[in-house]
């Protein structure tokens, strides 16, 4: 009989919940209470989470976005978030085998449970969790998802194509600025037309993207290219920060068709 029990956490134990994310080997700041907050109180997500104690001590779990649709029960990947990871506490043991089964005993109360809770459920976690024997014991489907990093510090610009630095050197010629800005509504149809012109709508509204910008400004940049003419922004590059593993994440970007041929977008 396992020694692990779960239950979702009280708001009064979410502080904990940050402990713990911050310890785990899977850490992304899309699982800190930072965020979720954030969209708890700006796109009013249901935002729940699951933990897995031992004894009275969180030693892992998982946030989840809880939404019902014509009576069937969803457990997903909040909006607007990259990863919702299981999380554990790492512990050091003498052997690999032990360490093994910590992870799949958490991992499999933690599907169990969400399997007894929801009609369908969907966690995406991030690329440095890899042990899903939990899940997939239970009958869970795996699908993979590719994330697409670039080190910065190693890359070598002269690698870049040249029909890009082609469009670099117009942008150049042009007299297009890059400027870091702090408001969102100067950008917002740029990052809008993007979606329209794809058929799609806009994930975020006006609202909701200047409320999240509000509440974790230290942690979004947004970068435009500035067209010196006219002043107008022309492109734009929306960017989430995460300090403590010294990485950013693209969150939106776009740039305006009547300038399509300015080389705006290459040089941004």
């Amino acid at each position: 009989m396992s020694s692990y029990t779960t239950r979702y956490l009280t708001s009064e134990e979410y502080k904990e919940w940050d402990a713990l994310v911050i310890q785990s080997p899977n850490y992304s700041i899309f699982d800190t209470l930072l965020w979720l907050d954030t969209l708890s109180s700006v796109l009013k997500c249901n935002i729940m989470i699951l933990g897995v104690f031992k004894k009275d001590n969180l030693v892992g779990g998982v946030a989840i976005n809880e939404i019902e649709r014509f009576g069937i029960k969803i457990a997903k990947t909040p909006n607007m978030c990259n990863f919702n990871s299981c999380h554990y506490i790492p512990r050091k043991f003498l052997h690999r085998s032990k360490q093994e089964r910590y992870i799949y005993e958490i991992t499999t109360l933690i599907a169990e449970r969400l399997q007894k809770d929801f009609h369908h459920v969907v966690i995406t976690n991030h690329p440095e969790f890899k042990d899903v024997r939990g899940y997939r014991l239970n009958g869970w489907r795996q699908n993979i998802l590719y994330s697409y990093c670039i080190h910065l510090s190693k890359m070598d610009f002269s690698l870049i194509s040249s029909s890009k630095k082609g469009w670099v050197k117009k942008a150049r010629k042009n007299l297009i600025k890059i400027e870091e800005i702090d408001s969102i509504v100067t950008v917002y149809k740029v990052i809008e037309q993007t979606y329209t012109r794809q058929g799609l709508k806009c994930p975020l509204t006006l609202d909701e993207l200047s409320g999240i910008y509000k509440r974790i400004s230290d942690s979004i940049v947004i970068l435009a290219a500035k067209e010196q003419e006219n002043g107008r922004y022309i492109a734009v590059y929306v960017i989430i920060t995460d300090s403590r593993k010294n990485c950013a994440y693209s969150m939106f970007n776009g740039y305006d068709t009547g300038f399509a041929n300015s080389g705006a977008n290459s040089l941004l």
